[in-house]
């Protein structure tokens, strides 16, 4: 019997088998690369490092839900993930198209501008990465994710590819003031007050102007555009006296919605900075501010230890901010001042917040009292500054006064009130000089009220009983502070 060779039929099978393998090999690695693909497409350019090595900057990425990122991911893992979207009003500055080489370009001079700023060198630990993403209507336009690994925070921002060009420079500040603040952190992220995150974005882009986002078809600078950073807050406030320390330091939640007010706290939180930053004894008070963030429980804290030669409470730093308001104003609103706006100015002078408490142990309470009853129920160690402050914005107020009365188109009622206002300032300034002439000439007495001795008992109640009138004079001119005009 003659049987048929199967060794043809055996390759044939052999051949189909392989081929099926192989197809279905393609086909899971296919699939594989289209899961990949869906979760974030690899950049279709390659990436560039920027010139400090500081930013990665990615190109042309895509996210793979369109949704908006919830505010804070904690992923599996020790890992902890924090998403903050520094989204708010947006000045009129032209979008921007960005692209790697642009973006890293803008990176670099917004860093530069916030080192200038806070007086400090590049020691940047860890690098950024720098997607640029299509632009969606349904996720946000800029956005910086935070991501706690065991060695320390990193961050990436994820950006839209047109964008307009101070939200782009808000996030690059926002997101290198992380960094400083939380180097070397292994707690929770320590956030950035949004005082200081505007005041220093308004401060980058008016002393820097346009060309942070460097763009084709367009001037490398403005020669028109003013580098002085006190126009660019006089910009910001509009003629409105800067706002006070605790509107600052506790905004509402609704502020940055307001596209009237939140200008305003812009401004004034730009006018802060600029004058932080040459205080605390040496250059650099502003940066180790920042630094501080890492080292106390809140900002607050860090603020009074930065700045501890200067302020021993927030009570002390919102004096001290009343009076660097109230220059500035001087300085820049005399064009701008309104005659009742000068009047309750005056007025706020003349009352003072002070903490008091009704026994040694009790619990403070702040009072706001007249400069007068200051005189009398306080000793003179304690009412001696009160009164070497009071003296300054006074004067500051006079010199206002003078402005108004010499500016064109006021009629004479209002320049009659503004004479008076003048003329009753000018008197309580004559007091309150000769009143500390006398006490600085060894006139002091005890350390108490009541250890006075009669010759100083005698000037403190005439002195306080010549100022009362004036303050009643001065209170009856003078309308209650708006809420633009309230130092």
């Amino acid at each position: 019997m003659i049987r048929a060779p199967v060794f043809g039929f055996r390759r044939c099978a052999h051949r189909f088998w392989l081929r099926w393998v192989a197809s279905v090999c393609v086909l899971t690695c296919l699939a594989l690369s289209a899961q990949v693909d869906t979760a974030l497409r690899r950049p279709s350019s390659t990436p560039i490092r920027s010139r400090t090595g500081q930013f990665l900057v990615l190109g042309d990425t895509d996210l793979a839900d369109p949704g908006a990122p919830p505010a804070i991911r904690v992923p599996a893992g020790p890992q902890r993930t924090l998403t903050l979207n520094p989204l708010r009003p947006l000045d009129p500055l032209s979008p921007a198209a960005l692209s790697p080489p642009v973006l890293s370009v803008s990176c670099e001079r917004v860093k530069a501008g916030v080192l200038r700023i806070l007086r400090m060198e590049d020691r940047y630990r860890g690098s950024m990465v720098v997607r640029i993403i299509k632009t969606r209507a349904r996720i946000a336009p800029a956005s910086i994710v935070a991501t706690q690994y065991a060695d320390g925070w990193r961050y990436t921002l994820e950006i839209q590819e047109r964008i307009p060009s101070t939200l782009l420079v808000r996030t690059m500040v926002e997101a290198v003031l992380l960094e400083i603040a939380n180097r070397a952190n292994d707690g929770p992220l320590n956030p950035i007050p949004l005082w200081l995150s505007e005041g220093i974005t308004t401060l980058v882009i008016g002393e820097s102007g346009q060309e942070l986002v460097p763009q084709l078809n367009r001037e490398f600078k403005d020669p028109r555009r003013s580098m002085d950073p006190l126009a660019a807050i006089a910009a910001k406030l509009g003629g409105r006296t800067p706002m006070g320390f605790g509107e600052l330091a506790d905004p509402a939640p609704d502020l940055p919605a307001d596209t009237e007010r939140f200008p305003r706290f812009q401004g004034s939180s730009a006018l802060l900075v600029h004058q932080l930053r040459s205080m605390g004894g040496a250059p650099g008070s502003l940066g180790r501010l920042v630094w501080a963030f890492n080292r106390t429980l809140n900002w607050q804290t860090a603020f009074l230890r930065t700045y501890s030669g200067d302020f021993h409470s927030l009570l002390e730093v919102e004096k001290w901010w009343g009076v660097m308001a109230m220059a500035f104003q001087v300085q820049d609103s005399a064009q701008r001042t309104t005659p009742d706006a000068l009047a309750a100015q005056v007025r706020s002078v003349l009352l003072e917040t002070a903490e008091t408490a009704a026994s040694t142990n009790g619990v403070p309470d702040r009072r706001t009292l007249r400069i007068s009853e200051i005189i009398e129920g306080w000793p003179h160690s304690a009412h001696g500054p009160v009164l070497d402050r009071k003296f300054v914005q006074l004067r500051l107020m006079s010199r206002l006064g003078v402005a108004l009365i010499r500016r064109d188109g006021i009629d004479p009622a209002s320049r009659a009130a503004i004479e008076r206002t003048v003329e009753l300032t000018d008197q309580l300034l004559q007091v309150l000089f000769r009143y500390q002439e006398a006490r600085s000439g060894g006139a002091t007495g005890g350390a108490r009220r009541g250890d006075l001795d009669p010759r100083t008992r005698l000037l403190v109640s005439t002195t306080a009983s010549r100022i009362g009138a004036i303050e009643e004079a001065l209170l009856d001119t003078a309308p209650a502070p708006s809420a633009d005009s309230a130092p």
